[in-house]
């Protein structure tokens, strides 16, 4: 029988709403690994704060970080890396900048290159709880230290449910080029067009020669549905939005605070 590659969202579908991977999630994934399966985090997260989610359960698997504009081996090596420019970032923090002088640090930017993440040196409280919930800390810079970047992964809007909603049709027909997608009710990620989970996803099916009937995907939020087209087996977290899963037609499972991975992952045969 071949390998099975298991592809998993981590906010929302990996950790619980505490912020930690159960005992049994960790048991039903390490089972799988020992099995001669694949275990591969796919997350908006960047690296760091992937691992360190990830390493309570392995230290040694591929990953797509950034929504999949890096997807790495399981040696860390780039299998694909898709920037946009640190001009157009420049560009859209001036916008955000703007919108926030109007609803007083409702709003915080932060840009995404490699394995750093920058954010604005007026320290808004917003990234304060974010890099509690992915304990690792930002570098606060100055917009002319972001222009010196090569290139720009990923760039993420912190804000208040309500504002995030109303800003997104503006800031779509602004920056044509630019993919904006939420993660959470607050969280508005943003990457190169083109760039989503879906086509990170067939990148590692490719290079491990996998189909995608051996493939099984969990996720929670919007940011997942192109991962769940990629592979023969999608599986949505009980916690997902309503509308969603009214909108998919595919298997939902218990929600992150009731072993929803663990599951499904305990009835697949090896």
């Amino acid at each position: 029988m071949s390998a099975k590659l298991i592809f998993s969202d981590i906010d929302g579908t990996l950790i619980t709403s505490q912020g930690v991977v159960s005992s049994t999630t960790i048991e039903a994934i390490r089972k799988q690994i020992i099995a001669g399966n694949l275990f591969i985090p796919v997350s908006a997260r960047f690296p760091k704060g992937i691992m360190n989610v990830v390493d309570k359960i392995t230290n040694f698997c591929p990953m797509i970080a950034y929504n999949g504009a890096l997807v790495l081996d399981e040696m860390g090596r780039p299998l694909n890396s898709q920037f946009f420019e640190a001009s157009l970032a420049l560009k859209l923090i001036e916008e955000i900048e703007e919108i926030e002088a109007l609803d007083t640090n409702d709003l915080a930017w932060n840009v995404y290159s490699g394995y750093n993440w920058f954010s604005s040196l007026n320290k808004n409280p917003l990234i304060a709880k974010e890099e509690e919930t992915i304990g690792v800390k930002s570098l606060p810079v100055s917009t002319e230290q972001i222009k010196e970047l090569k290139g720009v992964h990923k760039m993420l809007i912190i804000g208040k449910p309500t504002l995030i909603d109303k800003i997104i049709p503006s800031l779509e027909s602004k920056f044509p080029s630019l993919v904006f997608v939420k993660s959470a009710p607050h969280l508005l990620e943003v990457v190169l067009k083109g760039v989503n989970k879906g086509n990170a996803v067939k990148i590692i099916l490719d290079s491990f020669a996998m189909d995608k009937g051996n493939a099984w995907a969990f996720g929670d939020n919007y940011n997942d549905e192109s991962m769940f087209d990629s592979v023969g087996h999608p599986v949505l977290m009980g916690n997902a939005p309503k509308d969603l899963k009214e909108s998919l037609s595919i298997p939902i499972t218990l929600d992150n605070d009731h072993d929803g991975i663990a599951a499904v992952l305990n009835k697949i045969p090896n």
